[in-house]
């Protein structure tokens, strides 16, 4: 009580420094209410009254005040919205109501709402911080990043190194993808204040996703160590351990969140793909609980389905796992707005503009100095990421897992613009290559596993002459069965979340592939099941096509220490088995169907 009653003090005197006087008076008013005898509340009381004699009265009733600070703090948000406006009428362009009302609005929901209101504020008083980080928090919940980023630039215009700006400032610029500058952010944010665990959470899981894990895991740590059950920094912190190997460790920090958090619905997920569920297993009566539990939002319910989903596949009730997985599905469907009909427009487009092959686009002297990248290619869960092992094995190999950057240059092109790719083909490899030698410690190949980069397989040929294309192919049954059973948490693979689709989106993948294999270039084919059939005579195979001299590390894969963080992590420690392409006829009865219209 006496941390809470501090922090009121403190704020009303704030209140009371930048003309605030309502809202001053009604804090040290309420701390009267529970201490009357508080003498820091009642000097403040004095001063307000003081300063009070020399303006004349104005602004709305004490008691009204006093009754809107009551609705915001009970949560009584809608009566809070229309209290404040009924007041707005009698006392417009009040600081006081238009705060109250923004709260209320900003907590329904009603981020606009809450934005215009902002905005309005900002108009009364323009150099409030307070208020401007108020408008870009609204204008993230908007989606209206680049806006809110110039909302967090004023704040710290007037609060310079502000670590709560500079911390949202991050978050909006990695909704953009500007990584490297979110990064700064943090690490700003960080140095400012380095003992605020949401923000070493955020620079730990940017670190992350960055493949920076040594310096993750210590900003993860160093959070924990101030606050052990911080659930999104425990959850994070599993995932670096996943990828790093140690499945024991990432359970116990899945299982942690959740003893923080029972209703955790990601750190449900990825517990999911490490545990084997029974049938008396108590985590499985737990997350039945939670699915069945009401007020969670539509993407944690999703996520938790699919939880349960796998665990109900894990004790044999496939029929209830099905339905799960369809649900989920559904709903991840709709969560991403997707249509088949954008992927067929945009094969359609490169089709037409890879009709012919485009011409090599000659690579500079630093160009021919950076490593060669090797494509892993072809679907997601085709095998890639054992073939990844396999290769980074070798002693001339490096993995880069899968490398982001040259995707996400080539999803933002414009297909239907013949000279978009020669255009910025110049920046487009000069990241790529920096991205690469980042990864390479020194060896003269990198891999890249991203599975749809087979989309980009004419401009590769055109941006990358160097480069090594392996094309990694599955049973399309097993493939698709595999895709459609797994939460991906990118957006780009819409396709996913729903039979119908994958079976579409498969034709697709086809036709494209046999488009670029009638084209001048060497694409090395792999076949998943053939390489667990005989690992050795396709292994050895595998690296003589791609020019390299065989290396006996090439057959133990799962010795293999590198991290991995894409979905199959829970797999790749192990040694190369057969029989997972069956997996899919335990479900026949669902599947069928669809499966029928595979060509």
């Amino acid at each position: 009580m006496a941390v809470s009653v501090e922090k009121m003090l403190l704020a009303a005197r704030g209140h009371a420094k930048r003309g605030e006087i309502a809202q001053a008076e009604a804090l040290y008013r309420e701390v009267l209410g529970r201490f009357p005898g508080n003498k820091r509340a009642k000097a403040g009381l004095e001063a307000l009254e003081q300063a009070s004699k020399a303006r004349p009265a104005a602004g709305p009733p004490r008691a009204l005040v006093q009754q809107l600070m009551g609705l915001m703090q009970t949560g009584r948000n809608r009566e809070l919205v229309d209290q404040a406006n009924r007041a707005l009428r009698i006392h417009p362009d009040t600081i006081l109501l238009l705060e109250f009302r923004a709260a209320g609005q900003g907590a329904l929901g009603d981020h606009a709402g809450a934005a215009g209101t902002y905005r309005r504020l900002i108009a009364l008083r323009p150099d409030h911080a307070d208020t401007h980080g108020n408008l870009g928090n609204e204008l993230m919940e908007l989606g209206e990043h680049e806006q809110a980023i110039a909302e967090f630039e004023r704040v710290l215009a007037l609060r310079p190194g502000d670590p709560v700006a500079l911390n949202n400032e991050g978050n909006a610029l990695l909704a953009l993808g500007r990584h490297t500058e979110a990064r700064k952010c943090f690490e700003a944010a960080v140095e400012a204040t380095s003992s605020d665990v949401n923000i070493l959470n955020n620079l730990g899981n940017l670190m992350r996703s960055q493949g920076d894990f040594a310096e993750a895991r210590a900003r993860l740590e160093k959070g924990l160590s101030i606050d052990p059950s911080h659930v999104f920094a425990l959850n994070n912190l599993g995932n670096i351990l996943l990828a790093e190997g140690d499945m024991v460790g990432a359970q116990v920090r899945f299982e942690a969140a959740l003893a923080a958090d029972p209703r955790y619905a990601e750190a449900w997920w990825n517990l999911s793909r490490l545990h084997r569920f029974a049938p008396d297993d108590p985590l499985l009566s737990q997350l039945e609980t939670q699915v069945a539990a009401e007020g969670h939002s539509e993407h944690d319910q999703m996520l938790l389905e699919f939880a349960l989903a796998k665990a109900l596949h894990d004790v044999g009730s496939t029929d209830r796992a099905f339905e799960l997985w369809r649900s989920a599905n559904a709903s991840r469907k709709v969560e991403l707005g997707y249509g088949i009909a954008q992927d067929r427009k945009l094969f359609s487009q490169l089709r037409r503009r890879f009709d012919t092959p485009h011409p090599p686009i000659p690579e500079t002297e630093a160009d021919r100095a950076a490593p060669v990248p090797i494509f892993l290619l072809g679907l997601p869960r085709s095998g890639t990421t054992l073939v990844e092992q396999i290769v980074t094995q070798h002693s001339q190999v490096a993995p880069g897992d899968e490398i982001a950057t040259l995707d996400r240059e080539m999803s933002a092109l414009d297909w239907s613009d013949p000279e978009a790719l020669t255009r910025e083909a110049g920046r487009i490899r000069a990241a790529y290559y920096e991205t690469l030698a980042g990864l390479a410690e020194g060896k003269p190949f990198v891999t890249d596993k991203m599975p749809l980069n087979f989309r980009w397989i004419g401009a590769i040929r055109a941006l990358f002459p160097r480069a090594l294309i392996v094309h990694v192919h599955r049973d399309p049954r097993a493939t698709l069965w595999s895709i459609y059973r797994n939460f991906f948490s990118s957006a780009g693979n819409g396709y996913a979340h729903d039979l119908d689709d994958l079976v579409a989106y498969h034709g697709l993948y086809r036709d494209l592939m046999a488009h670029w294999a009638v084209q001048p270039g060497t694409i090395v084919d792999c076949d998943y099941e053939a390489l667990t059939e005989d690992p050795e005579a396709r292994s050895r195979a595998l690296i003589e096509a791609l020019g390299l001299p065989w290396e006996d590390a090439c057959l133990r894969p799962q010795d293999n220490a590198r991290t991995v963080a894409t979905t199959s992590n829970t797999q790749v420690r192990k040694p190369i088995y057969k029989g997972s392409s069956q997996d899919w006829e335990k479900y026949a009865p669902h599947l069928e169907g669809a499966f029928a219209k595979l060509a």
